[in-house]
């Protein structure tokens, strides 16, 4: 096989900046092509079939199929239940190597949150509009900048007559946003598999080896009702509530001192992300009836606990709960009216990770760095992704790598930095060679 040279590495670099417009076109296409999850369906068909045609016009052939259509996925320990997938393929195409190299997955999911209330869009959520440098719409930072980049890499590789030695597998799924991850699943067991896997998840170009798991929380207090002129005869579940709110605090500074010599999520995680491991993420609070001046007698909040890569995740929510229900035993209502702590009915994230100096990640780093001019830190991600099916269900180790920021995703005006794209789509083009040799 040929060594990924200074000179080769110029020759790719030239071949993408030249396709430059035609990066940016894909790229907005597909952002104007709704593909808006809605549990528990969806509507990513439209923009799959669009996907699956450029596949074919760059020389590949695409596999498209339905995730519960794939034998024995539905009784696979990584099937969640209750999506329904019709008009929602899958679409996978291989690009053969010339033999003898590792073998690639580049990974990516077609599939995005709902815009939400446009009226708090200052640019339309499906027109792809750039302006000032940024490229906007929804899906532009999750993730369709990472299906743009692995199929734009591959596109221009073939076009420039450079074979990779390993083979390419490009997976653009469905159903990854809220928590579904069959599209990936299904993947897998149809047989897809490689030497690694690359989750083309915005990263900000950094290699993301590690991602933390965790649980969403519902608890619920309770209170006694008195007239509000006789309040203090009352316990109001709002009070308690506010009470075991700091409980996740504590929860959290207890589990910052415990993990601070974790290599993606401790100290040095710290250093770059002051709250590294999350405990008190309450996103919902309610309690009291207005038209009742009372005590509240309930009072409900949500809330996500996290989890590290190499703990025990039964055990770790097991401390958890232990660690609450103990604060509420420390108060005299709630040890006779305990509240009730609930796990949310959701598919289980575990925390995963890939050792720092496993091949993908030198890999990665050293197409990064030669994109970029400068290194690229291995990190630890904030949020799960389908790199956690990879990791926990086959023998694939996979990263998260791509531009673009978890900052704009799922927000109004949604954006990535146009560059970033392009940026993107040669860092993955260095990193196929780079990975599976040069034919």
């Amino acid at each position: 096989m040929q060594d990924l040279d200074d000179a080769l590495r110029a020759r790719v670099t030239a071949a993408v900046d030249a396709r430059r417009d035609e990066i940016l076109g894909f790229f907005r296409d597909l952002v104007r092509i709704p593909s808006e999850t809605h549990p528990p369906g969806g509507d990513e068909g439209p923009c799959q079939r669009f996907v699956a045609e450029r596949l074919r016009t760059i020389g590949l052939e695409p596999d498209l199929f339905e995730p519960w259509s794939v034998p024995g996925i539905e009784t696979h320990p990584g099937w969640w239940p209750g999506y329904d997938y019709t008009d929602r393929p899958n679409v996978v195409a291989r690009w053969a190597g010339t033999g003898g190299g590792r073998s690639l997955i580049l990974n990516g999911h077609i599939d995005v949150v709902p815009a939400g209330d446009r009226s708090l869009w200052t640019h339309d959520p499906y027109g792809a509009e750039e302006v000032g440098g940024r490229i906007y719409g929804r899906g532009t930072a999750d993730q369709k900048i990472g299906i743009a980049a692995m199929i734009m890499a591959v596109a221009i590789l073939r076009e420039a007559g450079i074979r990779a030695a390993g083979d390419v597998i490009l997976e653009s799924v469905v159903n990854e946003e809220l928590g579904g991850y069959n599209g990936t699943l299904a993947c897998c067991v149809r047989g897809y598999a490689a030497d690694a896997a690359v989750v083309t998840e915005a990263s900000d170009l950094n290699v993301a080896a590690a991602a933390k798991g965790g649980q969403v929380y519902t608890l619920t207090v309770p209170g006694l009702a008195f007239h509000h002129a006789m309040w203090e005869r009352g316990v109001s579940a709002l009070d308690n509530a506010i009470r075991l709110k700091e409980a996740l605090v504590s929860w959290e500074r207890l589990r910052a001192e415990e993990t601070r010599a974790d290599h993606y999520f401790g100290d040095r995680a710290r250093a770059l992300h002051p709250r590294a491991v999350h405990a008190d993420t309450v996103w919902h609070l309610e309690a009291g009836d207005r038209e009742i001046m009372a005590n509240p007698t309930s009072a409900r909040m949500s809330f996500w606990v996290d989890h590290l890569p190499g703990e025990d995740r039964e055990a770790m929510l097991a401390r958890f709960e232990a660690h609450v229900l103990a604060v509420a035993a420390e108060d005299p209502w709630m040890r006779d009216h305990p509240p009730v702590l609930e796990r949310a009915i959701m598919r289980p994230f575990s925390g995963v990770s890939v050792p720092p100096d496993a091949p993908i990640v030198r890999s990665l780093r050293a197409a990064a760095a030669a994109t970029l001019g400068r290194e690229v830190e291995v990190v630890g991600l904030e949020g799960a992704t389908d790199a956690m099916i990879f990791n926990l269900y086959t023998e694939v180790p996979a990263v998260v790598f791509c531009g673009g920021s978890f900052a704009t995703a799922h927000a109004p005006d949604e954006w990535v930095e146009a560059e970033d794209v392009v940026r993107s789509t040669r860092a993955l083009a260095l990193a196929i060679l780079e990975f599976c040799g040069v034919g």
